[in-house]
């Protein structure tokens, strides 16, 4: 899977690049929102993860901008934040595409994370409307 992630935190960043390399992913790192845009414009993404907290744009705009793409209309999206926990939650609730984690958080929580918002059947495609897959032949 080709994940994109925006987030400052270069300790976070150091225990989880391997563990998803190692995982078989192809991880991408984006310094903030605005490049991670960047990023997902020239490479299409299969999962993007934000903090909610960096520099520039929030995790929450970047989360509105890349949802007003038709390509990543209802892409799988991760949010964390030790911070700005209410925004996270409450825009989980709303959308069956993102979850939401308070930092710190495990690795099996991200883990579940992941499963939740990429569980899609093998023919499919995630930019349908209403974010439910249809079958292509």
């Amino acid at each position: 899977m080709n994940i994109i992630i925006a987030d400052d935190d270069q300790n976070l960043l150091a225990m989880l690049v391997p563990y998803l390399e190692h995982e078989g992913h192809k991880v991408t790192l984006a310094a903030g929102g605005s490049e991670l845009l960047k990023q997902i414009k020239e490479a299409r993404a299969d999962l993007i993860i934000s903090d909610i907290n960096m520099p520039g744009f929030d995790g929450v705009e970047l989360y509105c901008k890349a949802r007003a793409m038709p390509e990543y209309a209802a892409a799988p999206f991760i949010l964390w934040s030790g911070l700005e926990l209410e925004k996270g939650r409450v825009l989980a609730k709303a959308d069956p595409k993102l979850r939401f984690l308070k930092k710190p958080f495990s690795l099996a929580a991200l883990r579940k994370a992941m499963d939740e918002v990429t569980d899609l059947p093998l023919f499919g495609d995630y930019d349908t409307p209403g974010g439910k897959p249809g079958l292509k032949l």
